[in-house]
């Protein structure tokens, strides 16, 4: 009896280490990833109307990416914050990523540019519909933005929200532009952005079952039990400063 006591105390020490190394691991690495500023942008004009969540003249984005520069932020990749969580790769010292949304042309033309004026990388959310037509990316270029070191990323064929697309939709809005994405890049394409930053459940386990390896959200809280599929962006207006950005910055990634 004192022996069979032993042996279950035994296992039970063994258990309770096994579950709070767990717990502490999982809560270390959502922790962390929280912290990673992850900047959305769209619309990067020269002469926009009026400054806007979703407009930003090309003078307010470079002072905003020089002011990142010149207070050392890093930028990364969405690789780079996966490794992260599942490897435990160390990221530079301030790290941030920038993201841009829907394929505009100046993306190519103006954004590219800049980022690698000051040597910094983008990651560009292609919504293909929009593929070719006037003022959007060619295949062609969005070739070269992953030739030149850029990542390019999925954000469905025309922006249909996930959380309720038909199952009998998928293989137009997911599956068939993932296809047509790695033809032009010659990549494999493993991130999204949710259109209108929305997702559930359903919309994550349909991802999952196409071996996506994360996908971007805007304002929503980050899920502890899909952190990697719920990955928080914050969308930067157009009247905003280097030192507003960076005050937004600190306020909204912990």
């Amino acid at each position: 009896m004192i022996q069979g006591s032993i042996f279950r105390n035994y296992y039970k020490t063994i258990l309770t280490f096994i579950m709070l190394t767990f717990i502490s691991w999982s809560n270390v690495d959502i922790n962390v990833a929280s912290q990673i500023p992850i900047l959305s942008y769209h619309n990067v004009q020269t002469n926009p109307k009026k400054p806007s969540a979703y407009f930003i003249s090309s003078v307010a984005f470079e002072k905003q990416i020089k002011h990142l520069k010149e207070n050392g932020y890093h930028t990364v990749l969405p690789d780079d914050i996966y490794n992260h969580y599942t490897k435990g790769t160390t990221l530079p010292e301030k790290p941030i990523m920038l993201s841009f949304d829907d394929t505009r042309k100046e993306h190519f033309n103006i954004v590219a540019q800049i980022l690698e004026k000051y040597c910094y990388k983008g990651t560009f959310f292609i919504m293909t519909v929009a593929i070719g037509k006037k003022n959007y990316m060619t295949g062609a270029e969005i070739k070269m933005l992953s030739e030149r070191g850029h990542c390019i990323g999925h954000h469905t064929w025309d922006h249909q929200d996930l959380r309720k697309l038909p199952i009998k939709e998928w293989n137009t809005q997911i599956d068939k532009p993932k296809k047509k994405l790695e033809e032009i890049i010659g990549k494999e394409v493993q991130y999204l952005a949710y259109p209108f930053g929305l997702c559930n459940d359903y919309a994550v386990t349909e991802l999952k079952k196409r071996n996506f390896k994360g996908a971007f959200q805007l304002s929503g809280k980050q899920d502890k039990n899909d952190p990697l599929f719920s990955i928080r962006r914050l969308i930067v207006p157009g009247n905003w400063d280097g030192v507003r950005l960076l005050k937004e910055i600190s306020a909204s990634f912990r």
